[in-house]
This record gives structure tokens, sequence and C-alpha cells, in this order.
């Protein structure tokens, strides 16, 4: 008799009790998260739960047997295009989050050149780690942007001295989710447009804020040259995971997104994402908010999310040791410490209760803290400021990791005990332990080739 797949069923409230227990560790939407979290609030998160409670049996792969799929999916989609300034013809598909629409993005681009043998993507080295996998997963090349050291927006004119007849795709971020500053998007789509280019805007932090701020940078389709824009509504638009929407300026790059497929023996296949079964509970959900709250709604939270990031700055700007990373276009920025450990003052501050994002050093960004501002942490900025302050009295300088332990981490291979590697450094059932930065210091000083071998060693031995 099995062990884990019962002989016969549990009560109702015996199962449920079961799945609250195992949620009992998740981060928590209280306020205390800047990362992971995009908490909109009680009332709407009730009525979104709801929602899509309501369209869990919807089933997208055909819209003819669930019509209901097609008019949310409409629904959501005009709204968006409208929020963006679509031209005429401009059409939008849901997807199941923000990787899948830059992925299609980017298989829009290879196959409307289907004459380019080797397609390249001209990508600053900001833009989100979804393009490395789209490239990797679809058969492309990826050429490497600089980026402004001070600024950390691309480098126009390095991207131009990039450009060859291979490049398929240029990209361009609203804003790059490390630093929350919006690349110089009219210039990279002007570079675009007069190479014959299709130029791409990630928008999916920033689709569903930027629109709502007076004196937001250029980013949608009132740019010349902009072709396709990502934004996800499961972050800003306060939906559940996962929905986002990839938008295209016309119906002929749409139709090199889609996939079709007649040659086998079942029901003709067509396809407008990578899934095939297509879900829309997140959708229904993003739908009932964008009427729910309206754009009065939207504004209200990105102008309580813009002040209290106006806030963050203010105080960092004003506290000895700390420096911004870049200066953030919208409710998202990074900081880090002049002379103390930066992995220290993270763990320092969770242990305050607050949960930031440490992030490692690449190539013109250093190692910072990274911040995510949502309308749940907008209103304990105050706290938060106190708490920093407090968390910098006597932070220790940076310590270069134990060297053998470094020599180790470049030598990974197959046949290393990972396990016990992990549980060396603390790691138990797949939780990093309470004083967790010289794992942070550890992975900071490997080489990028070294962390990912790691972290695919890591995840593999917490699904072991």
């Amino acid at each position: 008799m099995g062990k884990h797949f019962p002989e016969r069923g549990r009560s109702r409230d015996e199962v449920l009790a079961a799945l609250s227990d195992a949620r009992s560790s998740d981060l928590a939407s209280d306020g205390h998260a800047f990362a992971f979290v995009y908490d909109v609030g009680g009332s709407v998160r009730d009525l979104a739960r709801k929602a899509y409670a309501a369209c869990m049996g919807i089933n997208g792969l055909d819209p003819t047997a669930f019509p209901s799929a097609r008019t949310i999916e409409r629904g959501v989609s005009a709204a968006c295009l409208e929020l963006l300034h679509a031209p005429d013809g401009a059409v939008g598909t849901a997807t199941a989050g923000g990787t899948e629409s830059v992925m299609l993005a980017v298989k829009t681009a290879r196959d409307f050149h289907p004459d380019i043998e080797n397609p390249a993507i001209l990508l600053p080295e900001t833009a989100h780690a979804c393009f490395h996998k789209a490239a990797h997963y679809l058969g492309l090349d990826v050429v490497r942007v600089d980026v402004d050291p001070v600024t950390f927006r691309a480098d126009v004119e390095d991207a131009r001295s990039k450009m060859t007849g291979d490049v398929v795709l240029v990209v361009g971020s609203a804003p790059s989710y490390s630093h929350g500053v919006v690349d110089p998007i009219e210039e990279l789509a002007a570079l675009a447009r007069e190479y014959g280019k299709l130029m791409h805007v990630d928008a999916c932090v920033g689709g569903c804020v930027l629109p709502f701020m007076a004196d937001a940078p250029p980013f949608d389709f009132r740019v010349d040259g902009v072709t396709s824009i990502s934004l996800d509504l499961h972050k800003y638009g306060f939906a559940p995971k996962g929905v986002s929407m990839l938008l295209q300026r016309n119906a002929a790059l749409r139709d090199a997104q889609y996939y079709a497929c007649a040659q086998w023996s079942g029901y003709a296949i067509v396809n407008s994402t990578t899934l095939g079964s297509k879900s829309a509970a997140a959708m229904g959900a993003a739908w009932t908010l964008i009427h729910h709250l309206g754009r009065e709604g939207y504004g209200e939270r990105v102008a309580a999310m813009w002040d209290a990031t106006g806030r963050l700055v203010e105080a960092i700007d004003g506290l000895e040791d700390l420096r911004m990373v870049g200066r953030p276009d919208m409710n998202m920025l990074a900081f880090t410490t002049e002379k103390g450990d930066v992995f220290e003052l993270s763990d320092r501050l969770a242990s305050r209760g607050w949960h930031v994002q440490p992030t490692y050093a690449l190539g013109r960004s250093p190692a910072h803290i990274h911040l995510s501002v949502d309308p749940g942490n907008a209103g304990n900025v105050e706290r938060f400021i106190a708490d920093l302050a407090g968390a910098l009295d006597q932070l220790p300088p940076t310590e270069p990791p134990p060297a053998p332990v470094m020599a180790m981490l470049e030598s990974l291979g197959s046949g290393m005990d990972v396990g016990a590697l992990m549980g060396q450094l603390g790691v138990t059932d797949g939780r990093l332990p309470e004083q967790s930065a010289m794992i942070h210091r550890i992975l900071n000083a490997a080489s990028p080739a070294a962390r990912e071998r790691l972290l695919v060693s890591f995840v593999g031995e917490l699904f072991a």
C-alpha cells in the first residue's frame, strides 16, 4: 500500500487544515514584504479570490466551447491596449506570466524573420533573466548591451555599435526590475526602426503603474517603433498569480506568436501561448479588478506607492554609509552600503521582521538590497526607515568567504553531495538560516556560472 496516495480520502476539514499547516511558513502579505508580494489590501484581495474561484472551470484552450474565455480575455486585452495607447489594429493575448509573455515576444521576433539563420536579441545587461531563458529555449543568441554605470539605463550608442543583420529584437525595460529605472525607450525604438528590427518593451512591473504617473518616461505605443509590450496583471495589476499580457502592434506580429499543428491524429491545435489548456481564473480576477478599481482606484494606489518610494529614497540619501543604486522612475529601488556588509544588513532587517531582497553584483551593478513597494508596505515605510537606521549601527565590513568553499563551488560537479553542502551552510528543509549573510557572500563572490550550477543543484535537492 502506498504512503503518499491514500487508500481512502480524509475529511474536508482535515485536508484543509493540512493545507493551511503547509502554508504556515510562507511569506505573509502583512505589509512587511518588499519582494514577491504585490498586496492590494483585504477587501480587494477577497474580491479577487471570489472572481478567481468563479472562473476556475473555464478552459481557454477552445474559446468556442468556453465563450466566456473569449469575452474575458478580449475585455482585459482591450483595457490594457487602451491604457498603453495602442493604435487601431493592435491586439493582445493573456499569458500565464511575464516569462511567458517575453518568450512569446522572442518567438514572434524569431518567426517574423524566418530568413535570418542565427537570430539574436540586443539585450541590456539589466534586462530580466527571462529574456536569457527565452533565448536558451528558442535558440537565439544574446548580444549584451552596456548600461550607464550611474543611471543603469541602457547605453544606446553601445547598442548601435553592436547592431548586426542577425539581430531580430531590441529590448528595453520599463522599468528594469533591479533598479526601477526606465531605459531610453524612444532612442532604442528609433534604433530598431532605423534597422528594420522589432522592439519589445518589458513593462511587466511598470505597465500598470507608469500610465498613472504624470511624469513617467515615454515607454508605450505612443513611441514610434515599439512593436510589442508585456505587462503583468498579477504584479501591480493586483490579480492573483498568474496572468500577464503580451500586446502586439498589429495582427501580423501575433500570427508569428501563434502555434498551429494539424499533423497528428487528434483534433487540430492552435495555441496563442505556450500552454495547451489555459486557465481563465487569474484572467477573470484581473478583469474584475480592472472594472472594480478603475483608473481612479489604480491611480490612488500608484500615488501612495510613489509617495512612499520618495520617502524611502530621501531617507537612504540621508543615512550615512548608504547610497542609492540608480534613481527609480517608479516604486522599485535599490541601495547598497558604502563601507559595511550589505548582506549582514539584509539579515538585520530580516531579524526586525522585514523581507527584503539581497541581490548579487553583476556587470556594473554592485551587490545591493532591492525593495518593491506595494500598497501594503507603503503604509509601513516610516517604521522600515527607523529599523533601517538602527540596523546600520556598527555594521561590520564585508569579509571575503573562505577560499576552500569558493574553490569547491567553482569546481561543483554532479558528484558533489549537495545535500551535505546545504547542511553545512545551514539550509534545512528548503529554508535559509536566519543568519544567511555568509551564504549570500559566497554566492556573490562566485562566478555567474558557478551560481547557476549551485542553484540548479539546490532546487533539485529541494524536490528530491
